[in-house]
C-alpha cells in the first residue's frame, strides 16, 4: 500500500514526496528493492544524481545474484554524472565488477569492466580482464589490438606476442588469405609489436612472411631464405630474377612491391635501419618517396609517416637525413610543436651548427614558454660561448618551472600522441644523452632540495613544541624529520659497500648535492648548477684534505640529533620497528660508524627506543655493545644491568643463555688479563683474546678484578635459579670487598632460595649460612644515616624470616620499619616501603587470625 502511495506522487511529478514515502518504506524494512529504485528514480528527477548512485547501488546490493541491477548502476556512474564522470569511476568499476559475480560468463559486462579499468589507469587489471575474454573469445582479433595497446603502454608485450602468433597461425590453417579476417590492420599491430620488444629481425621475417600470405602467394616459401635484402618486395623484377626458385608470370607484378601497404614499408625500412642494414633501409625509403624534389612533403595523406622516419634516422646517428624530414612537418603548423624544433636544433647541435641549433631553441621557447628542455639546451650553448649571464638565467627560469611543477622530457608523450597513433608509429624509447639526463637530474635535485628546505624550517620552528609534548608540533615534526632522514638515508656516499672505509669526502655527481645548504638561497643553487652543467663529474676524490663536516648545509652531529630524536619519537608512539631502522641507519652511515662518541649517542638511543617498547631482547643485544666498547669499565656493566633493570618486561632474556655466555667471557677476558697465564690461554679460546684487543685505551681497566662485572653474572645465575653457581661469583665479589651490604645480601638470599629448592642436600645449613649472611647485611645497614636506608635494612630480614615461615621472627622487623618513622611524614619520603610492610604484617595477623590486629594495622598504615 505504502509502495503504491510512493508510486503515485511519482506519477504526479510529485518528486519530494515520492522520496519521503519510499524513505519511511525503507525505515520500515531496508530490504524492499523496489523502494530503493524508486527512490533513485525521484532523486535523478530532483537533479541529485549522486544520491541516485547510492540508491542504485543500495538495491543493487539486495539483488547480488541478479546482474541487471549492478549493470543499471555501473551506467548511470558513466553517463549521468556530467563533469564528475572521473570520480565516480570508483563506483562505475564495483558495480560492474558486481555484474560479473553474478554473471560470469556476460561477455559484454567484462567488456564494460575492463574498459572502465583502462579509464581508470588500471592497465594491468584490465589485461588480465582481457586475456579472460579471450579465453571465452579466442582468436578475437579485436580483444588482441586492444591488448596489444594496452601492453605497450605497460612495457610488456611478451604475452601479447605470444597470443598473436598463436591466433595468425590458427587464421593460416583454418582460412583464406582472402576469407580471412587477419587484415592489413593486424599485421600493423602485430609488427608494432615485435619492434617494441626489439626483434626488429624477426619483425622483418614475420612482415614479408605474412604479407606474402596476404597476396595470396604463401607457396613461394623460398623468399624466407632471403634475408640479407627485401628484393621481394621491389618495384620491379630486376633483383628478383636472380633469386632461385622465381619464376616470372606466375603471379601478377602487383601482388609484389606495388601491394605492400605503404606503412608497413616504412616500419620495414625502420627496421632494416635498426639492424643496420643502411643501404636497404635507403631502398625502401626511396620507394615511399615522402619528399619531392625541393625536399616537400608530396602528399598530405603520409604526412604521419615522416616523424617516425625522422626520429629513427636521429637515433642512428644519420642527423643530416632526419633534418631532410624533419623540415617539412616544420613548415606546416598543424604539425610543428616546441619538441619538433628541439629535435631539429638537436640535429643540428650534433652537426656542429650552434647557430641554427639557437634558432630552434628560441623558436620552440615561443612556441611553448614554458619547456625546460630547450632553455637547457640553450644554457650549454650559452655557456660553451661565453654568455653565462643568458646561462644563468636560463638555468634559473628552468628550476623555477621545474619547482612548479613543469616536466621535462621523458616524462610525457612526445606531440601528445594517442594511444591509436603511438601503436601505429611507436618506436623503442631512445636512451637520453648524458648530458641531458644529468640535467633532468639536476632539476629533480632542486626541486628536492627546496622541499627539504621547507621541512627544515618545520623542524627548527616545531622542535620545542615537540620536546614539551605538543601533539600537532609533534606529527608536524616527525614529518619534517622523515623526509629528513630518508634524504640522508638515500646519500650512497655514506652507505658504501665496505663500511670500514673511512669517509674522507664528496666526490663527483655528490658534491654539488651535498654542498648545497638547504637554508641558501636558490641563486646560491642555480649558480652551483650553472658551474656544473657543461662539465663532465669527476668521480676521484676530492685532493684538499679537509673532510666536510656537514651535509646540506647541515653539521653531521645535527644530523645525528635529527635521526635519534626522530627514532625515539617513533618508539614512544608506538612504532619500535621504525625506530630500529632508523638507529641501525644511523650506525651504519660511515660518517658515525667511526666516532666512538657517535656509536654511544646511537647505542644509547637504541636503548631507549627499547625501553619505550619495552623490548627485552633488544634492550639485551644493544646494550651489550657498551660491555664491547667499554671493557672491563664499571660502569658499562652498571649500564648494562640498569637498562635490563628499567625494562617492564619478564626477566627471561636477562637470564637467557646467550646473555651468560657473553658476560661470562667476559669475566674469563679479565681473569686472562689479570692471572695472564698461558695455559689459560688455550683454554679461554680465541674468541676470548679477540675480545681482550678490541679497545686497546681500556686496558688500563684490567688493574683490578671488577666487582660490578663478578655481581652482574651472579645475578644473571640467581634469576635463573642457578642458586649454587650464583654463590661463586657472589662469593669472589665478597672477597674483594668485604662488609658489602648489597654482596652480603646477595649471598644470603641466595644460601636461603638454594636451601628451599627441592634437590638442597644439606638444608639447615644453607638456611644458617644465608641468616648469616642476612644479619651481617643488617649490622652494616642499619648504621646509615638516611631513613630510607635503615627502613630497607629492617623490611629485608622481615621478608626473608617471612619467606623461610619464620613469622614470629618477621613481625618484629615489620614493627621496626614503622618505628623509624612518625604519623605526619611517612608519605614524605622518596622510597617508601611503609606500605609494603604494613601489608605484608596484615597478611600474617589474618592466617593467624588476629583480625583485629590486621585492622589497626590497615587502618593507621593502609588507609591512603
Amino acid at each position: 500500500m505504502r509502495l503504491g502511495i510512493a508510486n503515485e506522487y511519482f506519477q504526479a511529478q510529485n518528486y519530494p514526496e515520492a522520496t519521503a514515502a519510499a524513505a519511511e518504506i525503507i525505515r520500515i524494512n531496508a530490504e524492499t528493492y523496489e523502494a530503493w529504485n524508486l527512490m533513485a528514480t525521484s532523486l535523478h528527477e530532483m537533479k541529485q544524481p549522486d544520491n541516485a548512485l547510492k540508491a542504485l547501488m543500495y538495491a543493487a546490493h539486495l539483488r547480488p545474484k541478479v546482474p541487471m541491477p549492478w549493470v543499471v548502476a555501473a551506467e548511470y556512474a558513466l553517463n549521468e554524472m556530467g563533469h564528475l564522470r572521473e570520480q565516480y569511476l570508483t563506483n562505475a568499476a564495483f558495480c560492474f565488477a558486481g555484474a560479473v559475480r553474478a554473471n560470469p560468463r556476460d561477455i559484454n559486462t567484462r567488456l564494460k569492466k575492463a574498459a572502465v579499468l583502462v579509464e581508470r589507469g588500471y592497465l594491468r587489471h584490465a589485461i588480465a580482464e582481457y586475456r579472460h575474454i579471450l579465453s571465452r573469445c579466442p582468436h578475437d582479433l579485436g580483444i588482441l589490438d586492444t591488448l596489444a595497446e594496452l601492453s605497450i603502454d605497460c612495457c610488456d608485450v611478451d604475452i601479447v606476442i605470444e597470443l598473436y602468433a598463436k591466433t595468425i597461425e590458427h587464421y593460416r590453417l583454418n582460412d583464406d588469405a582472402s576469407s580471412t579476417p587477419f587484415t592489413w590492420s593486424n599485421l600493423d599491430t602485430y609488427i608494432t609489436l615485435l619492434e617494441f620488444a626489439g626483434e626488429y629481425e624477426k619483425a622483418i621475417w614475420t612482415l614479408k612472411n605474412l604479407s606474402r600470405w596476404l597476396l595470396g602467394r604463401k607457396d613461394e616459401s623460398y623468399w624466407d631464405n632471403i634475408e640479407d635484402n627485401d628484393c621481394e618486395w621491389d618495384l620491379n623484377d630486376s633483383r628478383r630474377a636472380t633469386v632461385p626458385g622465381f619464376e616470372f608470370g606466375k603471379y601478377s607484378w602487383a601482388s609484389y612491391g606495388h601491394s605492400l601497404p605503404v606503412e608497413l614499408r616504412m616500419k620495414l625500412g625502420l627496421s632494416r635501419l635498426q639492424i643496420g642494414c643502411n643501404e636497404e633501409a635507403m631502398v625502401h625509403l626511396e620507394i615511399l618517396g615522402l619528399l619531392d624534389d625541393i625536399g616537400e612533403c608530396r602528399s598530405l595523406e603520409h604526412v604521419h609517416l615522416l616523424r617516425p622516419i625522422a626520429d629513427q634516422f636521429r637515433d642512428s646517428g644519420f642527423y643530416e637525413n632526419a633534418l631532410s624530414y624533419y623540415h617539412p612537418l616544420a613548415k606546416m603548423p598543424e604539425e610543428t610543436d616546441s619538441w619538433l624544433l628541439i629535435d631539429i636544433g638537436r640535429c643540428y647541435l650534433h652537426l656542429g651548427n650552434d647557430s641554427d641549433a639557437e634558432k630552434y631553441f628560441v623558436a620552440a621557447l615561443n612556441e611553448d614558454n614554458d619547456n625546460i628542455d630547450a632553455r637547457m639546451e640553450l644554457a650549454r650553448i650559452f655557456e660553451r660561448l661565453g654568455r653565462m649571464e643568458e646561462a644563468f638565467n636560463l638555468v634559473n627560469q628552468a628550476m623555477q618551472l621545474r619547482r612548479n611543477g613543469y616536466s621535462v622530457e621523458g616524462c610525457h608523450d612526445s606531440h601528445g600522441r594517442d594511444a591509436e597513433a603511438k601503436l601505429r608509429r611507436m618506436r623503442k624509447p631512445r636512451p637520453s644523452t648524458s648530458k641531458a639526463s644529468k640535467s633532468s637530474v639536476y632539476m629533480d635535485e632542486v626541486t628536492r632540495a627546496e622541499h627539504l628546505k621547507a621541512q627544515l624550517n618545520v623542524l627548527t620552528e616545531e622542535l620545542d613544541g615537540m620536546r614539551s609534548g605538543n601533539p600537532k608540533s609533534l606529527f608536524a615534526w616527525m614529518a619534517a624529520a622523515k623526509d629528513l632522514t630518508d634524504d640522508f638515508r638515500g646519500f650512497k656516499t655514506f652507505y658504501p659497500w665496505d663500511k670500514f672505509i673511512k669517509f674522507i669526502g664528496y666526490s663527483g655527481n655528490s658534491r654539488i648535492l651535498a654542498e648545497t645548504p638547504l637554508d641558501s638561497d636558490l641563486t646560491a643553487m642555480a649558480e652551483r648548477l650553472t658551474k656544473g652543467l657543461g662539465a663532465d663529474s669527476q668521480d676521484a676524490p676530492p685532493t684538499n684534505v679537509d673532510i666536510p663536516q656537514d651535509y646540506r648545509g647541515i653539521s653531521f652531529n645535527t644530523w645525528l640529533d635529527i635521526f635519534l630524536e626522530y627514532a625515539l619519537c617513533l618508539a614512544r608512539n608506538g612504532s619500535a620497528h621504525e625506530s630500529y631502522e632508523l638507529c641501525e641507519a644511523a650506525k651504519d652511515a660511515i660518517v658515525f660508524y667511526h666516532s666512538r662518541e657517535d656509536m654511544f649517542l646511537i647505542n644509547m638511543g637504541w636503548c631507549m627506543c627499547a625501553l619505550f617498547s619495552n623490548d627485552e631482547e633488544t634492550c639485551a643485544s644493544v646494550a651489550r655493545f657498551f660491555m664491547r666498547e667499554y671493557q672491563f669499565t664499571t660502569d658499562s656493566y652498571r649500564l648494562f644491568s640498569a637498562m635490563l633493570r628499567i625494562c617492564q618486561s619478564p626477566v627471561s632474556w636477562y637470564s637467557s643463555g646467550p646473555t651468560q655466555k657473553y658476560v661470562l667471557r667476559q669475566i674469563k677476558a679479565m681473569d686472562l688479563a689479570l692471572v695472564g697465564d698461558a695455559s689459560s690461554e688455550s683454554k679461554i679460546g680465541e674468541s676470548t683474546t679477540n675480545v681482550l684487543t678490541t679497545r686497546n685505551n681500556d686496558s688500563e681497566a684490567t688493574a683490578g678484578m671488577d666487582i660490578p662485572l663478578l655481581m652482574l653474572y651472579g645475578h644473571i645465575l640467581y634469576a635463573g635459579t642457578s642458586y649454587a653457581y650464583a654463590l661463586n661469583y657472589f662469593l669472589r665479589a665478597d672477597a674483594l670487598d668485604p662488609g658489602n651490604p648489597m654482596i652480603s645480601l646477595s649471598i644470603g638470599l641466595a644460601y636461603i632460595h638454594h636451601a628451599l629448592k627441592r634437590q638442597a642436600e644439606n638444608r639447615q645449613h644453607s638456611i644458617m649460612q644465608g641468616i648469616s649472611f642476612i644479619q651481617a647485611y643488617y649490622k652494616n645497614r642499619k648504621q646509615a644515616k638516611t631513613v630510607e636506608e635503615r627502613q630497607e635494612a629492617h623490611f629485608n630480614v622481615a621478608r626473608c624470616y617471612h619467606l623461610l615461615g619464620l613469622v614470629q621472627l618477621a613481625i618484629p622487623y615489620y614493627m621496626r620499619v614503622f618505628d623509624e618513622i612518625s604519623d605526619q611524614d611517612y608519605k614524605s619520603h622518596d622510597e617508601n616501603i611503609t606500605l609494603d610492610s604494613a601489608y605484608n604484617l596484615q597478611s600474617i595477623f589474618i592466617i593467624a587470625g588476629n583480625h583485629k590486629l590486621a585492622k589497626d594495622v590497615a587502618n593507621r598504615w593502609l588507609v591512603v
